[in-house]
């Protein structure tokens, strides 16, 4: 019987598929999709109608999984969008930035051996709830050194759900990790991904049921490895960089090649990742995303903010800047929206410099907030653009306000609203290198910012492509020289964009002195835009460039790949007054033996991580278990003698990692 596997990568921009043989591992049938960000089933359902109506009838009994990987997580933190956070801190105040505005620090918090300092504040943490809960939308509570003893934030979080039944998230259930700075973070962005995550997996198990698929679903990890639909609704932060990882994994699959680096460029961001020996190395320091530092462990991946929607911005000072945030191309948004050509056409030129917001700028309804209450102001805009998008020089003149002062900041960066405007794909349609939707619309919106740049909208387009090579380039040669020096030479940052902007110049005649590179290992790009820039930019750095057969696709084939992997990290610490203590994820217990609390870790922790593992949907799962004891060297006193393998030692900890793998199916 063939075995055969549905992979679905769900990206800012596109929703690609494929039908995947398991057995000769080959492509059976394969899609591309516009992603609905108002109704992901939409966008969903055409993608697995395309793919089952391929060829022969397929037969659903034959499909063992659906896998899904997605940027939208790593998306949303980069342009800093999904659910408003509550965050209870327990035991510290925080000495860095968080992302969220909304956070209180109550009294509680632990030691390093997981005694309580002073009991946690319920009665401030009450407070706090009832004052945030008609701001959020989800709450994260992190305490100061949990991971030694979770027991407060356990009581925080059940107190949270009693008062306002919203998703909660404990730090110390994602990372047992003690720094708390990182751990604080990873859980404020988890609560911010849960809707959105939960919202895709419901729009893939609505298409699932409806055409009577009932194969388990799978959600790729940023690791590479899976994750059931039921963990990853818990756990989204884990998805950041799941893309990246699938595509890494069908890379791969697609080329052969073993050793290189897989360059991923999406709509929203290009993502890069060395692979050695048929492996990404794993960054074991946590994901760093959008500029925050996570204790997720996942791909080494680097990643910019420049795709195919990134957003193309002329400031009043004439100042040009590619992403990091994504909008809607302003040609794909008008091929369906014709009135928004018109609008276009009749801003003034007076009106091009005269704003610093852009009057290229389109708004798009996608939902109503959840738990956030608008103002008036906000409640207008939203009337006004619930059945059509319209520019906001019509918004302006409709609502009789200030261009500049219209009240829509808000509604974007809680995805009620989402921006169109000019991206490099509409710079494609102006240059003729890409015409699939419109672009009459394209020629206006970059006419307008053209002339706000002081240039004929052909030079500005040459530029625009210019930038986009030089960030592309700056990615592969600063992330291949950071690998092959342990410390990069003392050049500030101008002097890096001077030379390597020499070196990808096309103009090199005339010159005293030339600079050139050459990069020495191959790069496998994937992703829908890719064929459009990266032929020029991987020979302005002389490297060999691989673009495989259904490279736009090459996540989704990742997808199917992959296996699933729960990881679990026990510590045995010796005793304050003698004994040993465990610190695990489900709790802190003392022992007077050490080879009593090791028995204890083994056991109860191999037990936990199977059922992690089966939690997750795997099956025929083996464990992995490696444990370090780690002691210190004493000094003896002189002329003391000691018998062979008696030497004085100190016993710092036992480090106990266990790791359940498992199939995604049967």
């Amino acid at each position: 019987m063939v075995n055969l596997a549905l992979g679905i990568d769900t990206g800012g921009t596109l929703t690609d598929g494929v039908l995947f043989d398991l057995d000769k591992k080959k492509i059976v049938a394969k899609t591309k999709v516009i992603t609905t960000r108002h109704d992901l089933t939409v966008a969903v359902n055409q993608c697995l109608d395309n793919i089952l109506s391929q060829g022969e009838q397929v037969e659903l009994d034959r499909i063992r999984m659906v896998s899904l990987s997605t940027t939208l997580a790593t998306n949303a933190i980069v342009e800093g969008q999904g659910a408003e956070v509550g965050l209870i801190l327990i035991g510290s105040e925080p000495d860095q930035g968080l992302p969220t505005p909304f956070y209180v620090s109550v009294g509680g918090g632990c030691n390093l051996k997981g005694k309580f300092k002073e009991e946690v504040d319920l009665v401030a943490a009450s407070e706090a709830v009832e004052e945030m809960k008609d701001k959020v939308d989800a709450f994260a509570v992190s305490g100061y050194l949990s991971v030694r003893n979770p027991a407060q934030e356990l009581t925080v979080a059940n107190l949270i759900r009693e008062l306002t039944g919203y998703p909660v998230v404990c730090a110390h259930q994602l990372s047992s990790e003690l720094g708390f700075h990182e751990r604080t973070v990873t859980a404020v962005l988890n609560a911010r991904l849960m809707p959105l995550i939960t919202d895709l997996i419901a729009a893939v198990k609505d298409s699932m049921a409806c055409r009577g698929l009932n194969a388990p679903l799978m959600v790729v990890k940023g690791d590479g490895s899976l994750i059931g639909e039921h963990k990853a609704r818990e756990r989204p932060i884990e998805t950041i960089l799941s893309g990246p990882a699938a595509s890494i994994t069908g890379a791969m699959a697609l080329t052969g090649i073993e050793d290189g680096l897989v360059i991923d460029m999406g709509g929203t961001t290009t993502d890069l990742a060395l692979l050695r020996g048929g492996r990404p190395s794993i960054d074991r320091r946590g994901a760093r995303v959008g500029g925050w530092l996570t204790q997720v462990k996942a791909a080494k991946i680097t990643t910019i903010g420049l795709g195919g929607d990134s957003f193309i911005e002329v400031d009043r000072k004439g100042v040009l800047s590619i992403g990091p945030q994504r909008v809607f191309p302003l040609s794909w948004v008008a091929s369906n929206n014709s009135h928004l050509t018109r609008e276009l056409a009749e801003i003034r030129e007076v009106d091009y410099c005269l704003f610093a917001t852009l009057p290229t700028t389109v708004l798009v309804y996608i939902k109503e907030p959840l738990h956030l209450k608008l103002t008036d102001a906000e409640r207008e805009i939203i009337d006004l653009i619930r059945e059509t998008p319209h520019t906001l020089h019509y918004i302006s003149k409709k609502l009789n306000k200030d261009f500049d002062l219209l009240s829509w900041w808000r509604l974007v960066s809680v995805g009620s609203v989402h921006r169109a405007s000019i991206t490099p794909t509409d710079i494609l349609h102006v240059t003729g290198a890409f015409r699939r939707w419109n672009c009459e619309a394209a020629k206006l919106g970059t006419k307008i910012l053209a002339y706000r740049f002081n240039a004929a909208i052909d030079t500005f387009s040459k530029t625009v492509l210019e930038e986009i090579y030089f960030k592309i380039a700056s990615l592969i040669t600063g992330r291949l020289i950071a690998g092959q020096a342990s410390r990069a030479p003392g050049m500030d940052e101008l002097a890096s964009r001077y030379f390597l902007k020499e070196i990808l110049g096309q103009d090199k005649g005339g010159k005293a002195i030339e600079f050139s590179a050459k990069v020495n290992l191959p790069l496998i790009a994937v992703g829908a835009p890719v064929k459009a820039y990266f032929p020029e930019t991987a020979k302005r750095i002389n490297a060999a460039l691989s673009l495989p057969s259904s490279a736009e696709v090459a996540n989704a084939v990742g997808t199917v790949s992959g296996q699933i992997m729960e990881r679990v990290s026990i510590l045995i610490k010796p005793g304050e007054g003698g004994g040993f203590i465990i610190h695990a994820p489900w709790g802190r217990k003392a022992f007077m033996e050490f080879e009593e609390a090791s028995r204890y870790a083994l056991r109860k922790g191999k037990a936990y991580a199977r059922g992690q593992a089966a939690a997750a949907g795997a099956a025929g799962v083996r464990l992995v278990v490696e444990q370090q004891d780690r002691y210190s060297n004493l000094a003896r006193s002189s002329g003391e003698k000691v018998e062979a393998g008696m030497e004085h030692k100190l016993f710092i900890e036992s480090v106990v990692e266990i790791s359940a793998v498992g199939r995604p199916w049967n």
